[in-house]
């Protein structure tokens, strides 16, 4: 544990009113609804399934594969692409595929789960899924707003 000096603390405090003071314009170009790009929208994949889905590159996601940058690098390096397949799957999982209704397993219905989810998305047999999904994350439009907001310093 570590005791904040007084100069760190006024550094802090004065971070804090710099942020708080940015000048925001308003501009006639889309934003991104941040909490939708996070949380998902839900998409129809037919008549009786549909997929929650969160914008590819969402804070969370992007600030995970910062994180796994240098393992992704080094399973390429290897020529490792299984694995690299797998350790995208699992970023898709928890940062891009948030739910869905009316998914079935013989007959039964399939509840939501990480550990479904990943079964689901890895099977080659249910690829038509995956890219639904990735299609869905990747569709600009269905996670934008009215006018951006840049922030100037």
């Amino acid at each position: 544990m570590f005791l904040l000096t007084g100069s760190i603390m006024a550094f802090l405090y004065h971070q804090h009113l710099l942020i708080s003071e940015k000048f925001i314009m308003k501009l006639n170009l889309p934003t991104v609804d941040l909490e939708t790009a996070e949380d998902g929208k839900w998409f129809p994949f037919n008549d009786t399934i549909s997929f929650r889905v969160a914008r590819d590159g969402n804070r969370n996601h992007k600030r995970a594969l910062q994180n796994k940058f240098k393992s992704i690098e080094k399973m390429r390096t290897k020529n490792d692409f299984a694995a690299v397949e797998r350790l995208t799957n699992e970023m898709m999982v928890k940062y891009i595929l948030k739910d869905w209704k009316g998914l079935e397993d013989d007959g039964q219905a399939l509840p939501f789960s990480e550990d479904a989810a990943l079964n689901v998305i890895s099977n080659p047999e249910y690829e038509i899924i995956k890219e639904f999904i990735t299609d869905c994350s990747q569709d600009r439009s269905e996670f934008e707003t009215g006018e951006d907001e840049i922030v100037k310093k």
